[in-house]
């Protein structure tokens, strides 16, 4: 097999005019640099036309999008030359976490083995763990599950030799969500009330946190809608990691809605939207106020957040979403000609890029909607007869949230990706 595989598969499957074309063609000139200055450091010095490809493949790139920064990094630290290959190596894992977070994760898998081989050559087992670690979930997500359980299995190996027991945890709550993710909900709700014991008894409120939102995830596979209220806010309090939090802020808004409290997932979101220092992210949390909006008839809102939206950089991922959720809202409205229209595109798009996830929604919804069976009106959220007060509680701490955000000053743009 060639090395980096993942990238020449997706670049036969796509074409050059695909958004997906240049950031992988950049992803692999650079990683073909590294290699090449792996056997040879010196060949940065000597063949400045292959240095100079990779720099003008990633200048190409959108100012701002997920890869540039990370890819112009590394050229520069291989150009920058020493001894030491930590800063390199460290710049890669960045790369390889960007990869994660929009989806490519066949692509991330790579980067991260690559990380891991020079983490060992280089004897820093720290970095090994944390690659093959996230070299598991990357898999995991792609549902490679051999690879994913080979990564985890070095990371436990590589953490139990060092005595590294956050570590060690760390890879049994993403031992734990392959369970969730192939359906195994008994043993990945034991697994991870061990970690949450563990962690909590050592201190490691980061890892505790991992586990508590991984648990959040169970409850609501399970539809324990408040249990999963529950859980994600005893994450929210645990973590200090600021992507971590809008993950977890995500799932806590998708609860809510799910048990009927609109307004609290609102707040949820809005707070996201307000507050995120990802630019990715507070799209993401905008699209989704423009579903609820959709659904809760407020047709003004709605508009408001699709003229905003509209000409938004979106990755394909919220592209295909916003164009789905924007289609199905005209359609609520009762447009029913541009509605169908731009579901259409949806598919057609989501298709193309290979989220399959929402081309399938998309062709719910054209069923639906062709057959005349599409929503008219605000849908009705659904009624739970009693909601622990546990839940208004943390539904009360979202609408505080939501108006100190609103108080404040405007966030900063960062291209950075964030902290997997």
């Amino acid at each position: 097999m060639l090395r980096h595989q993942p990238y020449y598969d997706l670049l036969a499957d796509a074409h050059e005019g695909l958004p997906v074309w240049a950031p992988t063609i950049a992803g692999l000139v650079v990683l073909e640099l590294v290699d090449a200055a792996r056997l040879d450091r010196t060949i940065v010095d000597r063949d400045w036309t292959g240095v100079r490809a990779a720099t003008d493949a990633v200048s190409g790139l959108r100012e701002g999008g997920p890869f540039r920064r990370q890819l112009l990094k590394i050229i520069e630290q291989l150009r920058d030359g020493g001894p030491s290959w930590s800063n390199v190596n460290a710049s890669l894992f960045d790369y390889g976490r960007a990869l994660d977070y929009e989806g490519n994760w066949s692509l991330a898998v790579d980067v991260f083995g690559t990380v891991a081989d020079i983490a060992r050559d280089e004897k820093e087992p720290q970095l090994a763990i944390e690659a093959t670690t996230a070299l598991g979930g990357a898999a995991r997500r792609s549902g490679d599950w051999t690879k994913s359980a080979d990564g985890y299995a070095q990371a436990a190996y590589l953490a139990d030799a060092l005595g590294d027991k956050a570590s060690g945890l760390t890879v049994r709550v993403g031992t734990a969500n392959t369970h969730i993710a192939r359906g195994n909900i008994p043993t990945a709700k034991l697994i991870l009330e061990d970690v949450i014991v563990e962690a909590g008894k050592s201190g490691l409120d980061n890892v505790q946190a991992l586990a508590y939102h991984a648990r959040a995830s169970v409850a609501h596979l399970r539809g324990e809608y408040a249990d999963t209220v529950s859980y994600a806010h005893k994450a929210l309090e645990k973590t200090t990691n600021p992507s971590v939090k809008d993950s977890i802020m995500a799932d806590l808004a998708a609860a809510f809605a799910e048990m009927g409290l609109r307004d609290a997932a609102r707040d949820t979101h809005m707070v996201v939207s307000l507050t995120s220092r990802y630019q990715w992210v507070r799209w993401q949390a905008s699209i989704n106020l423009m579903e609820l909006s959709a659904l809760d008839g407020m047709e003004e809102a709605f508009n408001a957040y699709a003229k905003d939206l509209k000409n938004a950089a979106l990755d394909p991922r919220l592209r295909s979403y916003f164009l789905l959720y924007y289609g199905q809202g005209l359609i609520s409205f009762g447009k029913d000609s541009a509605g169908i229209e731009l579901v259409a595109e949806a598919q057609e798009f989501a298709q193309e890029q290979k989220i399959y996830q929402v081309a399938h929604e998309a062709g719910l919804v054209l069923a639906a909607a062709r057959e005349g069976r599409a929503r008219r009106a605000a849908s009705l959220p659904p009624v739970f007869e009693t909601i622990p007060e546990e839940v208004f509680e943390v539904a009360r701490a979202m609408s505080h949230l939501r108006e100190v955000a609103l108080s404040s000053p405007p966030v900063s743009d960062w291209s950075e990706q964030p902290d997997r």
